[in-house]
């Protein structure tokens, strides 16, 4: 039986993602979720895909055609992970791999996989699908059972969510924390209400908690696409600095349309602050591994290497030291982070405060659940149910000019 073309296009479309290519092919709404899917699926699960189709790929898969393998990841991904039945995954994506020479190929491989019997014993890095070396770190901080759930965690989609600043959209479901955080199904085209931002609770709990802290005017460094901004700008002037200029048009955009009145955008790096001026309040959203948001950013892993988070690291507190300068006597610092790894948290915060006798750490205003002993925002995400983020605050002495 052979498929409709429909459904042969939301798979090609999927393996056009897969190859990386920005092609967009005229799809319904229906089928374009179905093609995200297919590409989110075979990404987050990449690995454990990988180790089943090299069973039975006489090939390996370091030697396969990049079509071929975009096409066999995108029909495992279906077998093995969505349940799609096996005559419309393998039918399907055999016609949308559409190459005559490897049709044959990929037809048979897909069919060898749709018989595929699980392996209970498989590593963990492998049955999640997650870098090995990784998982081993995870393993020695967190111990096996929470390394378990926080991989299965990983692998979850997210929930649709936002914070109210204005408008609440239809279904909003309050969050687990804050009252103006909300949920929202996920069906069709979603458009935002007035003064709806759409972001993890996590993220709102962070932004907000900066918001609190006392000080104006703020220097926000770090600031695409506008996450924190939105918070920060509610409680007075704010300065909102990124290097990068593709995501400051994204600040743009949400800043024309949740009306930002009182914030100035600066494209510019913090190793050169583009003014002399201190501020009451400087928040650091620092470059990271991003090891807590795997939910969001589900590629994120795979760039994930031994040496990340100590280059990570290295940035992070460079970044620090310059945003410290920047500092008013008796103002506050923030640092944040959306990882959970120490090296970029606790490790970055107390060589810092090793060097900068001036700061004194004071308590990160969040929810008290999420706020630790040594009064940052530190969590388990799958204990807490949002994403992972850290944050840290200090004063500096002296009187607020």
């Amino acid at each position: 039986m052979r498929t409709s073309s429909r459904g042969c296009d939301s798979r090609r479309q999927a393996i056009l993602l897969l190859r990386g290519s920005r092609e967009r092919l005229p799809l319904p709404p229906s089928d374009a979720a179905l093609a995200q899917r297919i590409h989110r699926e075979a990404v987050v699960w990449k690995g454990y895909l990988d180790h089943v189709i090299g069973r039975y790929s006489k090939t390996p898969l370091n030697r396969l055609d990049p079509d071929v393998l975009a096409a066999l990841r995108a029909g495992a991904a279906q077998l093995l992970v969505m349940r799609v039945p096996s005559h419309a995954a393998v039918s399907a994506t055999v016609d949308a791999h559409g190459r005559r020479k490897t049709m044959g190929l990929v037809n048979a491989v897909l069919r060898k996989v749709a018989a595929h019997s699980d392996e209970p014993e498989l590593p963990l890095h492998i049955r999640y699908s997650h870098p090995k070396v990784l998982v081993e770190g995870w393993l020695s901080i967190f111990g096996e059972e929470r390394t378990r759930r926080l991989l299965e965690w990983n692998n979850t989609a997210p929930e649709l969510g936002g914070y109210a600043f204005g408008g609440r959209p239809e279904g909003f479901q309050r969050g687990r924390f804050l009252e103006e955080y909300g949920t929202i199904p996920r069906k069709g085209v979603f458009s935002p209400p007035e003064g709806f931002y759409l972001q993890d609770e996590s993220a709102a709990i962070v932004g907000r908690g900066m918001a609190d802290l006392p000080g104006s005017p703020v220097l926000e460094i770090g600031a695409a696409p506008g996450g924190k901004t939105a918070h920060l700008q509610r409680k007075g002037p704010v300065f909102s600095m990124d290097p990068s200029l593709r995501r400051m048009k994204r600040w743009g955009e949400n800043c024309r349309r949740l009306h930002w009145e009182d914030s100035l955008p600066l494209i510019a790096e913090v190793e050169a602050l583009p003014f002399s001026t201190l501020f009451q309040k400087v928040v650091v959203d620092a470059p990271c591994s991003n090891t807590g948001v795997y939910r969001r950013r589900y590629d994120a892993r795979w760039n994930w290497t031994p040496e990340l988070s100590s280059t990570m690291a290295g940035i992070q507190g460079s970044i620090l030291q310059n945003a410290s300068l920047a500092v008013a006597p008796g103002g506050c610092l923030v640092y944040s982070t959306c990882s959970l790894e120490p090296e970029e948290n606790m490790e970055v915060v107390q060589r810092f405060e090793s060097s900068h006798g001036e700061f004194t750490r004071i308590p990160f205003p969040g929810p008290s659940e999420l706020v630790d002993g040594n009064g940052t925002l530190s969590y388990f995400p799958p204990d807490a149910g949002i994403d992972g983020l850290f944050a840290a605050a200090w004063r500096k002495t002296g009187q607020i000019s």
